[in-house]
């Protein structure tokens, strides 16, 4: 790939005048180099802060391969490995669950071949009972409560609750919670920020999410921290947490790096495990193959942030991109921007940037524009 990157600026740029979006943000790096962080936005519509690299983004289901990043973590350990199963850690469950489940493994969870319910929706958050107890008793009542439901069919279900069920027996082996596991593979052991939550639940100087409450509208509605859409705590592990733009995109050249055999933490076969151990969806990633080089890539959103991250290994790139929205055009405008930057890299023709989806000036550049004039 090339190494210019004075294209990102500019497309993000375009991007940004192109799609009535608050805020818009792209990461570029390769194993050894970060080639480029940009971000461009306002913090919240319609007069917000300009969005600085000190601001945390949603990072939705793409929580699902830093949860996996520390399953190999633990498993390189030998806490437990990949095949340990569920029931064999927590017999008295299986005496307690009616259906009949198969006895799967922590990869069967983490790759979404467990036959548990998906828990996906927002009705179905709302469903799920406010436990009481620490943090690990919730895990466990949840667990009772998940597997009383039916199995789902075999193959791959994108399922939240096997997520939850995997965390539950990393807290069981290592003895520690999922945010104390945070705190010594990814802050401490990483040195990268990291959050459970919305981000303007740490403070309302940080991004706010965004929607459409009108499907007929083009216009984003802010998300006040105090709204009752939450996830639930037992679900964090599958799409709760929060990074600044710049530690995710290091986050994510850490795995890069892994992919190459040039991390210490892993060898390069846990990192192949988590990427590519099984076709279509491994521990956490989508993965697919192009001619040139393999796809790991996910998109994360709950429906008022979107996460994009894709890792090409054997041609030494990466890209992550953050929005503060989630709708038509938030993800409109996050693959024009994908299609961009990486047309720009491998030197090939940039797409033509489509017509504006909105009609007069910028929503959100006009209100920029009125309040930070010399942006």
């Amino acid at each position: 790939p090339s190494h210019d990157t004075t294209h990102l600026k500019r497309t993000i740029a375009n991007t940004y005048r192109t799609y009535p979006i608050p805020a818009i943000g792209a990461g570029i790096f390769q194993s050894d180099t970060l080639l480029a962080v940009r971000l461009e936005g306002l913090h919240k519509w319609p007069n917000g802060n300009l969005i600085n690299e000190q601001n945390y983004f949603h990072l939705g289901g793409n929580t699902m391969g830093i949860t996996s990043y520390i399953a190999g973590r633990l498993v390189q350990a030998k806490k437990l490995s990949w095949d340990t199963r569920f029931f064999d850690l927590f017999p008295a469950l299986k005496k307690r669950v009616k259906t009949q489940y198969p006895n799967f493994t922590l990869a069967d969870l983490l790759s979404h071949r467990a036959q548990v319910a998906e828990l996906a929706k927002p009705a179905e958050f709302q469903s799920i009972p406010a436990f009481k107890g620490n943090a690990i008793q919730k895990r466990a009542k949840f667990a009772l409560w998940l597997l009383a439901k039916t199995p789902l069919d075999t193959g791959i279900h994108y399922s939240n609750g096997g997520y939850a069920l995997a965390t539950f027996m990393l807290e069981y082996v290592s003895g520690k919670t999922y945010n104390q596991l945070i705190d010594q593979y990814i802050v401490k052991g990483l040195g990268l920020r990291c959050s459970t939550g919305w981000p303007n639940r740490i403070s309302p100087a940080q991004p706010w999410g965004h929607w459409i409450t009108d499907s007929k509208s083009s216009f984003y509605t802010p998300v006040p921290p105090s709204t009752t859409y939450q996830l639930p705590e037992v679900l964090a592990p599958a799409g709760d947490l929060s990074m600044p733009l710049w530690d995710y995109t290091l986050f994510l050249k850490h795995q890069l790096r892994g992919l190459q055999a040039k991390n210490a933490d892993m060898p390069k076969k846990t990192y192949e495990y988590i990427h590519f151990s099984r076709p279509t969806f491994a521990m956490g990633w989508l993965n697919f193959r192009e001619p040139a080089t393999r796809v790991s890539t996910h998109d994360g959103t709950t429906g008022n942030f979107y996460c994009h991250a894709t890792l090409f290994p054997e041609i030494d790139l990466g890209i992550a991109i953050v929005t503060n929205a989630e709708g038509k055009s938030a993800n409109a405008s996050i693959a024009f921007m994908r299609e961009s930057l990486l047309n720009k890299l491998f030197q090939m023709d940039i797409p033509e940037a489509p017509k504006p989806t909105f009609q007069g000036p910028h929503p959100f550049f006009e209100i920029h524009e009125k309040y930070h004039p010399h942006h």
